[in-house]
Parts: C-alpha cells; sequence; structure tokens
C-alpha cells in the first residue's frame, strides 16, 4: 500500500478517494499491558481512539455480522474528519490539485454589534470557509448556479460504454464542485475579484423528482390528483437526510465494536475547530436537496448543455430538436421557470472511432449556425478499468441528494454482488472535462450572470429604487379615494392566482437579480434587493416569496461587511430571522425552509462571535421547540449549541463574559440524546467535552457541588458504560456464531436457506432519570490516561 507522504509527492490530476475502512490500521497503544478479549481477533484489539482528528483509516469488522468492504466508501465522508491535513486525500477534487493552505475556521473574537474595524469586513476574508466541512463553505458550494445537461441519444450511449449507466450528467457532475485556476467575477461596481473556490452544479435535464409541491402547479402536464400538502413533503425530506446520517453512525459504530476497550472508546471530546462529520454531513444533505421552486431561482437552470457525439448522422436537425425539447416539450421546467437561459452546445468528439478532422468542421459549423457558446470534447469510448496505466478514480460527488445516497446504501444492504460504487476514467478524459468546465464557466456562464445582473439593475431595480418606484409600492397598498385595500391589491399585483409570479413580471426579474447577486457573491447588492422585495411581498401576500426573502436578506447582512449600529444590528437580523420563520412555519407549513434558515442563521451568528453566539443559541432553542427535525437532527443541534457556547471567549484573566458553564449543559443534553438512540461513542465525546468544560470553572463552581445534576452525570456514564460492554458481548457473540456458520457450511454444504447476518437491535437500557441508580455503579470510566486520575471521582460524574 502506498504510504501518505509518497501519495503527497506524486499528486494526480484526479486523485482517488482515500479508503474509508482498513483491515489492519496500526493503533495508539495505551499504557500498560493490553489482554485480548474473549471473541475478538488480537488483530482487532488495538485502543486506538477511533474518532481522533489525525487517524486516515478505520477498522473494519470481519464478521458477517458487519458490512461488506466494498460499502466502506459510501461512508468515507464522515469516516474521515472534514480537519484533515491541506494536502491529504481527503482534500483531493476530481476538478482542481488546488488546496486551501489557510489556517482553519476560527470564530471572531468579541461581538459582531462592535464599532471596531474587524467587524466591519465580510466573513469571507476572515477565511471562515476555507475548510470543505465548514458551514461557510457549505453556504458558498449550495447557493451555485445550476446547469442542466441535455444530450442526445448516441451521446448517452457513448458514456454508457464508459461505464456510466446515467449518461454523460453522470460523468461530469463530480468535475462542476470546484471550477480549475480562478476565477474572475466583477460585482454591481465593476470591481473583480478572485475566487479559487467557485463551483457550478450540473442537474439532469427534465428530472422534476425535485419540484416542490406549490411549483408542481406551474407544470403544463395535465394531472388530476391533487398534491400532498406542503409540509408533508418537506417532512419527508428531512427524514430522508435523517435517515442518511443515521446510517453513517450506525456504520462507524459497528466499525469500532469489538476494536476498543468498552469503558474508553474515545478519550476525544467535541473539536470547536473543526465541524463534527456527521453535523457537515447533516448540512450538507440538507441543503443538497434544495428543491426546485418558484419562490427562489438558485435551483433554477443558468445555462442547458445541450451534448450530441461524432457518431450522430445529422448533428445539425439534432441540436435543433434537442434545443426545441428545452422549450416546448414537455420535460421543459415550468411556466415560473424563465425560459430565456444560455444554451451550451456540445460536439463530443469519440477518440477511438471517430475522425478528427470531420469533427473539427462540424465545430466551425456549429460556431457558425449558433454562436460562439460552443465546445468539442475530446472523450475516449473505452472504459477505463483500475488497472489501466493512466486510469484515475473518479470520486463520488458530495452534493448528491440524500433520497440518492439512501438508495446506494439501500443496494449495498441488499445486493449480493454488490461492487464498490467508485469508478474510474482515463486521464486525459479528466483533463479535457476540466478545460471543457473552466472554459464554460468562465467565458459563458459568468459573463452572461454579469451581464443580466447589468441589464437587470439598471432596466428594473434602479427604477425600483427611484421615487417612482416607491410612489408605486405605496399605489400597492393604499388605494386613493377608496377605502378598500383588498380591492387594490388584487387589481394591482401581479402574483398569480396559481401561487407564483411570472417570469416576465418586476418581482420575479428582481428575485432572480438578488440569486445571481449572491450566487456571484455580490453580497450587498444582493441584500439591497431582497430587502426591497420583502414589502412587494407582503403587500402581495406571497408569504412564501415573503418568507425566503426574509431569509435570504438575513444571510446576506450576515455575510457582507457590518456598517451599521449595535442596536441596529440586533434588531434589523432578529426581525428578519423572525419574519421568515414565522412566514415559513405558520403560513406555508414549510419544515425545510423553516429548518433551513435557523441553522444557516445559526451558523453565521456564531461565526460572528460575540454576543452573536447568544443570539445563535436562542435561535437554536427555538428550532428545537418547534420540533421540525428529528431525533438526529435534534442530538446534532445541541452538540452544535455546546460548541457555541464553547468557542466564546471572555475577558480579563477570570475570562468574565465565558459560556463554559453553558457549553456544558449542552454537551450534558447532547449526550442524553446520542444515549436514548444508542449511540454511545457519540454520547462518550460529548460526556468528556462536559467533564472538560467542568474542570475550567472555579472549585466552588464545579458542578461536583449540585447532587441532582452530579447524579445525573453519573447516570449517563452508567448507561455509556453499560451500552458499550453490550456491544461488546454483543460483538463476542456475533464471532462465535460466525466461526460455527461456516464450519457448518463446510460440513453440510448450501443449502439455501438465508440466515439473519445483521445484529438485532438492543434494548433499551434507559431508565427514568429518577429512577434509582443503586445497580448501575457510578464508578467512571476511566476517561484519561494512567496517571492523570487523581481528583477525578470528584468531579461529579460519579
Amino acid at each position: 500500500m502506498q504510504s501518505h507522504e509518497d501519495a503527497i509527492q506524486t499528486p494526480s490530476p484526479v486523485q482517488s478517494p482515500p479508503m474509508a475502512a482498513s483491515p489492519i490500521m496500526p493503533g495508539r497503544t495505551m499504557p500498560g499491558p493490553q489482554k485480548p478479549r474473549p471473541g475478538v481477533s488480537p488483530l482487532l484489539s488495538s485502543t486506538h481512539d477511533p474518532l481522533s482528528q489525525s487517524e486516515f483509516g478505520l477498522p473494519m469488522r470481519t464478521n458477517s455480522a458487519g458490512r461488506r468492504p466494498q460499502s466502506a466508501s459510501l461512508f468515507r465522508s464522515t469516516l474521515l474528519n472534514n480537519s484533515t491535513p491541506p494536502h491529504s486525500p481527503r482534500s483531493a477534487s476530481p476538478a482542481s490539485t488546488i488546496r486551501s493552505t489557510r489556517s482553519p475556521t476560527r470564530t471572531l473574537t468579541g461581538s459582531i454589534f462592535a464599532g471596531t474595524a474587524g467587524f466591519k469586513a465580510s466573513l469571507l476574508d476572515t477565511g471562515a470557509g476555507e475548510n470543505p466541512g465548514d458551514p461557510l463553505n457549505l453556504i458558498l458550494k449550495s447557493y451555485v448556479p445550476h446547469v442542466a445537461i441535455h444530450a442526445s441519444q448516441d451521446v448517452d450511449e457513448l458514456v454508457n460504454q464508459k461505464g456510466f449507466e446515467k449518461g454523460l450528467w453522470e460523468l461530469l457532475r463530480p468535475f462542476g464542485e470546484r471550477v480549475t485556476g480562478k476565477v474572475n467575477v466583477r460585482d454591481s461596481n465593476g470591481l473583480s475579484k478572485q475566487w479559487e473556490d467557485f463551483s457550478v452544479r450540473f442537474t439532469k435535464f427534465g428530472d422534476r423528482s425535485n419540484i416542490s409541491i406549490e411549483g408542481a402547479l406551474g407544470l403544463t402536464s395535465p394531472t388530476g390528483e391533487k398534491p400532498d400538502p406542503q409540509g408533508s413533503r418537506d417532512e419527508f425530506r428531512i427524514k430522508q437526510v435523517e435517515d442518511v446520517v443515521e446510517r453513517h453512525l450506525s456504520f462507524a459504530e459497528e466499525a469500532f465494536r469489538g476494536t476498543v476497550e468498552p469503558q474508553t472508546p474515545t478519550r476525544a471530546g467535541l473539536n470547536i475547530e473543526a465541524t463534527s462529520p456527521y453535523y457537515a454531513l447533516y448540512l450538507r444533505r440538507l441543503l443538497s436537496g434544495m428543491p426546485l421552486a418558484s419562490h427562489e431561482s438558485f435551483t433554477h437552470p443558468v445555462a442547458c448543455v445541450i451534448a450530441i457525439s461524432s457518431r450522430n448522422q445529422n448533428p445539425i436537425e439534432a441540436l435543433h430538436r434537442l434545443y426545441n425539447e428545452t422549450t416546448e416539450s414537455d420535460k421543459r421546467y415550468p411556466v415560473w421557470v424563465d425560459g430565456e437561459y444560455l444554451r451550451y452546445y456540445v460536439l463530443v468528439h469519440d477518440e477511438e472511432n471517430s475522425d478528427i478532422t470531420k469533427s473539427m468542421a462540424l465545430f466551425e459549423q456549429m460556431k457558425r449556425n449558433f454562436g460562439l457558446h460552443c465546445h468539442l470534447l475530446r472523450l475516449r469510448s473505452s472504459e477505463s478499468a483500475e488497472t489501466d496505466d493512466d486510469s484515475i478514480p473518479l470520486p463520488r460527488s458530495d452534493w448528491m441528494t440524500a433520497a440518492e445516497e439512501l438508495a446506494d446504501i439501500e443496494e449495498s444492504d441488499t445486493k449480493e454482488d454488490f461492487e464498490d460504487p467508485t469508478k474510474h476514467i482515463f486521464e486525459s478524459d479528466a483533463t479535457a472535462i476540466r478545460t471543457f468546465v473552466r472554459e464554460m464557466v468562465t467565458q459563458s456562464i459568468i459573463p452572461t450572470m454579469e451581464r443580466s445582473v447589468a441589464l437587470w439593475n439598471d432596466q428594473v431595480a434602479s427604477r425600483r429604487r427611484g421615487i417612482s418606484g416607491r410612489f408605486m409600492s405605496l399605489s400597492k397598498r393604499f388605494t386613493f379615494g377608496g377605502s378598500s385595500r383588498s380591492s387594490a391589491t388584487s387589481s394591482s399585483s401581479n402574483y398569480d392566482s396559481l401561487g407564483f409570479y411570472r417570469p416576465e413580471t418586476p418581482e420575479a426579474i428582481m428575485r432572480r437579480l438578488a440569486d445571481f447577486s449572491f450566487m456571484l457573491r455580490d453580497w450587498k447588492l444582493a441584500m439591497s434587493t431582497y430587502d426591497l422585495l420583502r414589502t412587494d411581498f407582503q403587500n402581495d401576500k406571497a408569504w412564501r416569496y415573503h418568507a425566503a426573502a426574509n431569509e435570504m436578506t438575513a444571510l446576506s447582512l450576515l455575510i457582507m461587511p457590518q456598517n451599521m449600529s449595535s442596536k441596529t444590528r440586533i434588531e434589523t437580523i432578529n426581525t428578519l430571522l423572525e419574519n421568515a420563520f414565522y412566514s415559513y412555519q405558520n403560513r406555508c407549513n414549510s419544515v425545510y425552509g423553516s429548518t433551513r434558515c435557523i441553522i444557516l442563521a445559526l451558523e453565521l451568528l456564531r461565526l460572528r462571535g460575540g454576543s452573536g453566539i447568544d443570539e445563535a443559541v436562542r435561535w437554536g432553542i427555538r428550532l428545537l421547540e418547534a420540533r421540525l427535525m428529528g431525533t438526529i437532527g435534534d442530538a446534532l443541534l445541541k452538540e452544535r449549541m455546546a460548541i457555541c457556547y464553547a468557542s466564546k471567549t471572555g475577558a480579563g484573566s477570570q475570562l468574565w463574559g465565558s459560556r463554559r458553564r453553558k457549553s456544558a449543559l449542552w454537551s450534558v443534553l447532547g449526550a442524553e440524546a446520542w444515549i436514548s438512540q444508542q449511540k454511545y461513542i457519540q454520547a462518550q465525546r460529548c460526556l468528556n467535552e462536559a467533564r472538560k468544560m467542568y474542570a475550567l470553572l472555579p472549585g466552588e463552581c464545579g458542578v461536583q457541588n449540585f447532587g441532582i445534576a452530579s447524579d445525573f452525570l453519573a447516570y449517563l456514564n452508567a448507561q455509556a458504560k453499560d451500552g458499550l460492554q453490550q456491544d461488546l458481548i454483543q460483538f463476542g457473540e456475533d464471532e462465535e456464531e460466525g466461526h460455527v456458520d461456516e464450519e457448518n457450511e463446510l460440513f453440510e454444504g448450501h443449502d439455501g436457506g438465508s440466515s439473519n447476518d445483521r445484529r438485532a437491535r438492543r434494548a433499551s437500557l434507559i431508565n427514568p432519570v429518577g429512577g434509582s441508580t443503586t445497580g448501575l455503579g457510578l464508578e467512571t470510566a476511566p476517561l484519561q490516561s494512567q496517571g492523570e486520575d487523581i481528583g477525578l471521582k470528584q468531579d461529579g460524574f460519579g
């Protein structure tokens, strides 16, 4: 196996995703002699820290109850922490070999409402979004231009021969997640700025699986069925996200079961500097499932790639036909999607079976007929194997939806001949695709968006900001010479009775202007445009539009430089979030919108530091009280609020103003939530963090002075210990059953019967908090190394 240092010295254009599990990995040994446990292989009896930040591989269970090694790559996003060094294989991207070398994310010091110059800078200037798992980075990577892929049948056949069953979209998808090199973007003032992490999202043209229920009313295909309520669709979308994270957590628990001492699965607490991989996965899957809706245009196509291959007998006619399908066929987008998006024409040349001279002549003809938005993509038609010299593994997309990932995991569980889903391509193909994506983004998509922003800002938004625009806004609210407000609103409103604005209306144009500005990271123009639209949507009682406009105004205000007074800032941000949350939850019954709004605002408030941390936790409590998320999201959010309070620094030698006690409280609540779900390793991590925070308090303020709290902590610690011990017993039974089954197969042969290899669910070990704890044994598990246990028995953990 190639060492990590060798991988750094010889980088490849498209690096292989790191192994999520390894059958042999040396662990860190604990002080003192270690004895192998009964029923456990000596090879798997290492006592390393399973969730340590410095490990790149994880041990796999080898018994029949564990998952097959081929499915390990499905869980690499959480088994490998997002805080790995910038030159590690985790940071490899199929689109680029450029890696960030900046410092890890740190919360800003002080108050977000302070008048110092440090808080007048944009969050992007603080390095808060450099690492792939940082919440700010996830926000920037989720609100990106979407590009639809519409390919002819001959292109799909060529790509299928390369091993990509879903067509050209599946091949291009990972390359859009990071555009190679620096990308220049101009703002509304003409100032240019370079971005190294710009990305686009490739989508499949005609796919309506992600259209929201309220948006489905704008579809041209007739249907007599009444759609389900919006809330039920949103709840199902949240449930899928929860299920994905739960499967990752269960896989980690199974991978570590039987490989570590039951009392000490981890000595680490919550990492303040790096985001938890499970929380990052939850946030990524939540944002990747953003529906195609009428009230926001982030998922509307900015461009559409129309592709044919050199195998096509009538290429020009095929291009015309594909273009007409984007405007007139049943596959086209709903009526509330602007159809004037960019068409980008691609000729896929078969390097192995076609004549390049003929393809070049056809490409010149395409440019004469369709303009300069064309590209010649040269690909090999044969499938690349892992053993080929110029073969490069293509990592799976980080921005697949929760439904896609669940389908892959279910397939790995049910399909007996399941193989590693990692695909391979030729290095020449990877280079050609990277060049194609960069050329399309820098020469066509971004200039088109910049021209649209300038045109809409000059012809629509500027008039709305003027005196005449304000007068027209007042005319919508009041009727001169009459007292009926509702009649005036209904007569002058552009809001359609079906619940959306037509693409040609000023409100829809300004919403696209604000979304384009946000995707191009022109926060000032985006915030001012969202702010203008809020009153228009409120007057028209377009509550979903109103909620989304308030949400994006708050997010833009938190990202952009702060120039308001302290009182105005806190009042403005809280008012915007309150309006958005109330409209999403009570008026629109949108679980997804409410959850997304509060989680993103919480993260941005936390990054602003100071009193913004208190506001972040307050909104997190509002989200918990609303009970919009499931048990997984509930536990992750409690962990996150513990990190929010832990990241707040105090003043002076006594650190006045810090929130250590509150951080410890939320860690305890997080441990309780994890224990109720039988996730004992995560619970142990939260208890470690609570112990660390309580240890930082003065002796007279420690938790050991509070009897009920100390008993409760000892109760949780005992439950985590007992749960891990039962895991060890169950693991030993599974090992013995596996050996017996193998012997029976040798002597009796296969009889065609099916046995249940999965471990049965354990009965809950949780008793009522007020119940008797005499039989639990209040001894504390050894959470520190030998020689450091002096004083631990008086810290309130039993």
